[in-house]
């Protein structure tokens, strides 16, 4: 099952974000997030508040394809070995220190040897940076590597100021400094995260609001209850079986994506004592396959909002094998699998 973000918005803010300069937004979370230093980040909600925050060497379109964001351009030698970033000329962190080669070098090296740090093993291939010149950066690699692009275009391509992280009473954790619309004025644990906008932005004419509020709210129900309310404006992760009643009230939109995200089923079948070794054979796992029926599923469980997959990509996406489609639900194909598998 690929999975649907869904976002709830008072209607009016919907409306108004490309004229409302000046108003504040508050947003109500599912969650608290933990740590805001982006190398150490793992939560969802935290890379929802840091998408504001921090920009990325390279951004991900609606479409899946990658585009530019603090890097320009970006090339890959013919062994693989190696990725040349072009940055954004004229960028500054919200320290007001310019962004440049060295600091990509630098978050790159700390991103590799930060204690706590998890991106360690989303950049593993890579063993450090070369500055080339101001503006040009070569990532170096042990092998190649395919997802490191995709890294980057994550918290792993979330660049922190240099001056900042290395400073002795640096607090990342609650205030990271990095180039983005917004930078942190307030962190209270378990009750909110207030943004303010960061003047100079490179693309300041995009953002609209001067103040976001991140308000964690937990409970589904809650969440939904203030946004119908009036107490917050805009809500993230409406669970399947809220979207009609949210639908139908005339002061509220909702939105709906399909995402990278998806729910499935994993056989062990070769990995210690507790491995499977029925599903070894094909015809077990396709069995296995036949027997689910994805689009009952969807209905019963997630409302008719989620979309039946097969594969670990969405439909949409480059990576998509369009050759292996959805199986339906065959249970007497299954059977006849299970039969010819003993």
């Amino acid at each position: 099952m690929m999975r649907r973000h869904l976002l709830a918005a008072a209607a009016g803010f919907l409306l108004a974000t490309g004229v409302a300069h000046g108003q504040a937004l508050r947003i109500g979370l599912e969650d608290d997030p933990d740590t805001l230093d982006p190398a150490k980040n793992w939560s969802y909600v935290g890379r929802v508040v840091l998408a504001s925050v921090c920009d990325k060497l390279v951004d991900i379109a609606p479409d899946t394809t990658f585009v530019p964001q603090l890097a320009t351009a970006w090339e890959t030698s013919e062994d693989g070995k190696a990725l040349t970033l072009k940055l954004r000329p004229g960028v500054s962190f919200a320290d007001g220190e310019p962004f440049n080669a060295a600091a990509v070098k630098f978050n790159i090296e700390r991103e590799l040897t930060l204690p706590g740090s998890r991106r360690k093993a989303e950049i593993a291939a890579v063993t450090g940076a070369t500055v080339i010149d101001d503006l040009t950066v070569r990532i170096d690699l042990k092998e190649p590597s395919s997802p490191l692009l995709a890294q980057f275009s994550d918290r792993a391509g979330m660049m922190v100021s240099p001056k900042a992280a290395a400073s002795p009473d640096a607090k990342l954790d609650n205030q990271p400094v990095c180039v983005g619309p917004y930078r942190v004025s307030e962190r209270v644990p378990q009750d909110r995260i207030v943004l303010e906008r960061v003047p100079g932005y490179w693309d300041a004419g995009a953002f609209h609001f001067a103040k976001l509020t991140y308000l964690p709210i937990p409970d589904d129900a809650v969440r939904v209850a203030n946004l119908q309310s009036g107490q917050i404006d805009l809500i993230q992760r409406v669970a399947p079986t809220d979207v009609a009643r949210l639908q139908a009230d005339s002061k509220l939109a909702v939105a709906g994506a399909t995402s990278l995200a998806y729910q499935g089923i994993t056989l062990n079948i070769d990995n210690g004592p507790k491995a499977n070794p029925a599903f070894r054979q094909r015809e077990v796992r396709e069995a296995l396959s036949l027997a689910i029926d994805r689009d009952a599923l969807n209905q019963v469980a997630f409302a008719g909002q989620y979309l039946a997959g097969n594969q670990p990509q969405p439909p949409n996406n480059l990576y998509y094998n369009k050759n292996i489609p959805v199986p339906k639900r065959d249970v007497a194909k299954a059977k006849a699998l299970l039969k010819q598998a003993g």
